[in-house]
């Protein structure tokens, strides 16, 4: 005896495959563009990110040391900047990676204990970066940059530890991992470069 169960079947599956492929192809370009943006080539985002928002962060503290001192502007500068971004952003990435691998609690005490690693390790990793690689590109030499190291590391990692392990709560709270090196490179970068480039603890 004919049943119709049997034809049912195919008919049912084909108007499946139908209408995944038509909602599989409604996804808009800019979403897979920004799923492999901060996917498959995260390295490479956290990277070329990296550089760019140092620039863009040195550039911001000229403007604020423009109008205060009237100084032109130094591409030159910035483009070190640049460089010295592209150098830390891979570390930054791994590190973060590695972070929340080992501490995949994202309850508070998860994110204390977060925070914590990312002041004693990260942090301090950070600016020694920040102001070696910069000097060096400056034209500096190991003597300089030590001198300069000695001169300012202290005082940026105590006051980093006054507000950035804030923010810091709310990247490791509320943000994916994903995000990391992209929020401290949007909110850190402007004081670091102020404070190389905009004064001097020898000033009267």
């Amino acid at each position: 005896m004919f049943s119709w169960t049997r034809l049912s079947n195919p008919l049912k599956m084909g108007f499946q495959f139908v209408t995944v492929f038509s909602t599989s192809s409604q996804i808009p370009p800019n979403a897979k563009f920004w799923s492999k943006l901060f996917g498959k080539y995260l390295l490479l985002t956290n990277t070329v990110g990296s550089g760019l928002l140092v620039a863009i962060g040195d550039a911001v503290a000229q403007q604020y040391e423009g109008f205060a001192e009237k100084k032109t502007f130094d591409y030159s500068r910035s483009g070190c900047m640049m460089i010295t971004g592209l150098v830390i952003g891979p570390v930054q990435h791994s590190f973060y990676l590695l972070l929340d691998r080992l501490l995949s609690d994202s309850g508070r005490w998860g994110v204390l204990h977060k925070i914590l690693a990312d002041q004693l390790i990260m942090s301090p990793t950070y600016i020694f970066l920040f102001f070696y690689v910069s000097s060096l590109l400056g034209g500096k030499t190991l003597a300089e940059c030590n001198g300069e190291l000695a001169e300012k590391f202290l005082y940026t990692w105590l006051l980093d530890c006054c507000y950035w392990p804030v923010l810091q709560y709310l990247n490791f709270r509320f943000f994916k991992s994903n995000y990391r090196v992209i929020f401290v490179n949007c909110v850190y970068v402007v004081l670091l470069s102020h404070i190389k480039y905009g004064f001097s603890f020898q000033d009267p």
